[in-house]
């Protein structure tokens, strides 16, 4: 399976945060956004400055991570999201890992 943002959002059921570690993979990700069609609302990615965590949403929607959801990143989503909360190395899922999820 190609590694697409709308392949991962249709593989993975619940929140998907994707971190993007560094200035290249934040550089991927927006080339990578902006040429599947998504959206921070009405801007599109080149538009709006990236953070270092972005949330994959529904309809091709991106949105930026505020503090509580940086501290449900921090903790994985807490003791009752297993399965439903996602923390995903954009740089892993773009190389291919198996294991892209982000580990501290």
């Amino acid at each position: 399976m190609e590694r697409t943002l709308d392949n991962l959002r249709k593989s993975l059921k619940g929140k998907i945060y994707l971190y993007l570690k560094d200035a290249e993979t934040e550089r991927q990700f927006i080339e990578d956004a902006q040429a599947e069609g998504y959206r921070f609302g009405s801007i599109s990615p080149a538009d709006s400055p990236a953070d270092n965590i972005i949330a994959l949403c529904e309809e091709k929607q991106l949105s930026h991570v505020g503090a509580v959801g940086r501290i449900a990143f921090q903790c994985n989503g807490g003791s009752g999201a297993k399965g439903r909360f996602h923390r995903i190395d954009y740089a892993k899922y773009r190389r291919g890992d198996k294991n892209c999820y982000f580990i501290r």
